[in-house]
């Protein structure tokens, strides 16, 4: 019974400690709102915000950690389909950037070869390169234009930088285009700044040779060699390439003279061939 008493009696106690706080809060808060900014209220909360400021910033930089792990814990929890959607998309973003690209290149070539058909005033078809030699000694190409577009054996093959080749077989679909690179393959030629004619010729090592040709009418490094017109199997003034090298011993009848196509033949994609003139029959080692 007495232990009942004393709880009693310290319950009581509990609304006067209550009352007392309120009415402090309310007279805090009158003098809070009566007083100035100088007043003793606010003075004192500067000051205890200032003492307290060094360790708000300690315990930033001490829990920043532990947020950014948390952050990463909530990141595993991203749903797996929205990430594989998200890869999926990307995938589709690069493909059809490649194939932008792609189509801009494509129509950057198309348009160089078209821009040097008209320069050349020439009666030409595009086509595309489906094939190309499978060794050095065969130096040939496939074209996916044939007969049905007008195609035939002897045709001139050109590109934007200048001769490529002659058409040698003909299907209604397709063309077999012997490279002037071909050792078989010879075009009548002359250097632009002397007028001299030769022949140039392939070779199964690739550079192009230019034979025939005097030593006094030899021609130096940078010389461009057109095709001449002779034999009438290529337009006149075609761009065969340019003289990279002469060489000569005093014994030799014929200066040895290296000529560079202007043509990447190894990597050319499109074509133009030059249609509408009578057909050639081609043997092995002509065309000049």
């Amino acid at each position: 019974m007495k232990r009942l008493e004393i709880d009693t009696r310290r319950g009581a106690g509990r609304p006067v400690l209550l009352v007392v706080l309120v009415v402090l809060s309310l007279l805090i808060t009158t003098l809070w709102y009566r007083e100035g900014d100088s007043g003793p209220l606010h003075v004192t909360r500067r000051a205890l915000l200032a003492a307290s400021q060094p360790f708000a910033i300690a315990g930033t930089f001490v829990t920043a950690p532990m947020r950014s792990f948390g952050g990463w814990l909530s990141g595993l929890g991203t749903n797996r389909s929205d990430y594989d959607a998200l890869q999926a998309q990307n995938l589709e973003l690069k493909q059809r950037l490649a194939g932008l690209e792609e189509a801009k290149l494509e129509n950057e070539r198309i348009r160089a070869l078209v821009d040097f058909a008209k320069t050349q005033d020439l009666k030409t078809i595009g086509a595309g390169v489906i094939g190309r030699p499978m060794d050095s000694r065969q130096r040939s190409i496939l074209i996916d234009r044939g007969g049905s577009s007008g195609v035939k054996v002897g045709d001139p093959v050109i590109a934007a930088g200048g001769l490529v080749g002659q058409v040698v077989e003909v299907t209604p679909w397709n063309a077999r285009v012997r490279l002037i690179t071909d050792s078989e393959s010879g075009v009548s030629v002359l250097v632009q700044r002397t007028r001299a004619n030769g022949i140039v010729r392939g070779s199964i090592q690739g550079p192009l040779q230019l034979e025939f040709m005097s030593k006094s009418a030899a021609p130096v490094r940078g010389d461009v060699v057109l095709t001449s017109g002779l034999g009438g199997v290529y337009p006149k003034d075609i761009v065969v390439g340019e003289v990279t090298d002469v060489s000569s011993q005093q014994a030799d009848l014929f200066p040895a003279i290296t000529v560079s196509s202007r043509v990447d033949i190894d990597r050319i994609e499109e074509v133009l061939v030059i249609i509408g003139g009578a057909a050639t029959s081609v043997q092995p080692g002509g065309g000049e």
